[in-house]
């Protein structure tokens, strides 16, 4: 069952222009984003593939090792803070519930993860998470979090040898996240 907001999906898939065809970059129909992800990345100035974003690659076994790695990445990176420890959710100093990077939490994170990139990229899955917004609540994420954890994803992608245009388009679709995710500047 598809649980993801209406306005999120529309967002990212028909924005997304992850499968369209001509001379123009795919763009995540954020322009912010697309800055953001070209920064990272760069351009290559070459046409666009005409082939999904999801297809290119390498469809499910390609995004899942994409997320196998980065997911190794952003648990055991400090910056990002995954299992958010020591985050306050008052000025009395109550304290968020940190995440427990348990095996079954670990596989139910790839799974969600999986689902929503292969999605947003053009595939054929189906998302059965939460929306962004409500998944995020509360975490007290923040701009420097978030760019960590981009890093990584991208630290990711350069270990697996995914090409510049890819990076680039997978990037794009993150960073479309970020107003739903980020909530402490």
């Amino acid at each position: 069952m598809l649980r993801l907001q209406i306005p999120s999906l529309l967002c990212l898939l028909f924005l997304s222009g992850c499968g369209s065809s001509g001379s123009t970059p795919a763009a995540s129909g954020d322009p912010e984003a697309d800055r953001r992800a070209e920064l990272r990345v760069g351009s290559d100035g070459k046409k666009s593939d005409s082939r999904t974003l999801y297809e290119r690659l390498g469809g499910d076994a390609g995004i899942a090792a994409i997320v196998d790695d980065m997911t190794d990445r952003v648990i055991a990176d400090p910056r990002v803070n995954f299992e958010r420890k020591n985050i306050k959710t008052n000025w009395v100093g109550s304290q968020y519930k940190s995440w427990d990077p348990t095996p079954d939490n670990v596989q139910r994170f790839k799974m969600h993860m999986i689902q929503f990139l292969a999605l947003a990229a053009g595939g054929p899955a189906q998302y059965s998470g939460r929306d962004m917004a409500s998944v995020h609540k509360g975490m007290r994420i923040t701009n420097n979090e978030f760019d960590a954890m981009v890093g990584d994803i991208k630290a990711s992608m350069d270990r697996l040898k995914i090409a510049a245009p890819e990076k680039r388009d997978l990037l794009a679709i993150v960073e479309t996240t970020r107003k739903q995710i980020v909530e402490k500047q």
